[in-house]
């Protein structure tokens, strides 16, 4: 009797942490939150993408993204709204991480009375006049007359750094689904100075993570801890 209730006395000890030499083990570890990103040249190679016109424009203030109103009825009536929502959640998600916003999500605009002709083409979806429209610390998204080159596939949209503004293509031809519904969230990563992870030949550019740049059928365009992180080094918190 005295050795079975020794055993089981055994038995409860080893399962209370104890180890064949009857000292304590001490219980797992859990990984501690991602270290902050040692800043070293991402703003000026962010400023030197494209020109792009945002980074070189932070004043410490957030960019606003307005959209101009010239969305077609095949779009739907909602899309404009859901972009800005996307934006909105970016937004949110900086200002989370980094304790201060850079983005915030702006409004469905009018379309300026006095903008030149073709200003909505696919061969210029940012011409050298933006600047007569847009205006310093403003992020803009405007609908094309058609496809633009080289966008097709889950969402048509192209960023132009050097202007500040997101092109957009919604009509016949372009595949609906998280990854157009996103796309957003990656052409505005373009607009503060990011390239792809893949553009291993460009000089300029502080690079986007994997995911960020290819997307995917789940989540779609969604940056990671270390894509928001290059920002704080891009968009210091004191301008």
């Amino acid at each position: 009797m005295r050795g079975a209730l020794a055993l089981l006395v055994a038995v409860l000890l080893a399962g209370c942490g104890g180890d064949t030499d009857g000292q304590p083990v001490a219980p797992p570890t859990t990984p501690g939150p991602p270290e902050p990103r040692i800043c070293t040249d991402e703003r000026k190679r962010a400023r030197s993408f494209f020109q792009a016109a945002v980074p070189r424009e932070w004043d410490g203030a957030p960019f606003r993204f307005d959209l101009f109103d010239n969305f077609p009825e095949i779009a739907g009536a909602d899309y404009s709204a859901g972009q800005l929502e996307e934006v909105q959640r970016l937004a949110e998600r900086i200002e989370d991480q980094l304790g201060y916003p850079i983005i915030e999500s702006g409004d469905v605009i009018p379309v300026p009375e006095n903008i030149p002709a073709g200003w909505d083409t696919p061969t210029a979806p940012a011409p050298p006049y933006c600047f007569q429209w847009r205006k310093p610390g403003q992020m803009l998204g405007f609908h094309l007359a058609g496809l633009p080159d080289g966008h097709r596939g889950g969402g048509a949209l192209a960023a132009s750094p050097w202007c500040g503004t997101v092109a957009y293509w919604v009509g016949a031809g372009v595949v609906p689904g998280v990854n157009g519904r996103t796309a957003v969230v990656h052409e505005l990563f373009h607009l503060l100075g990011f390239k792809h992870s893949i553009d291993l030949a460009l000089p300029d550019g502080v690079f986007m993570s994997e995911q960020l740049t290819r997307g995917g059928p789940a989540a779609g365009y969604v940056p990671t801890f270390e894509d928001i992180e290059a920002l704080r080094c891009v968009f210091p918190a004191s301008g």
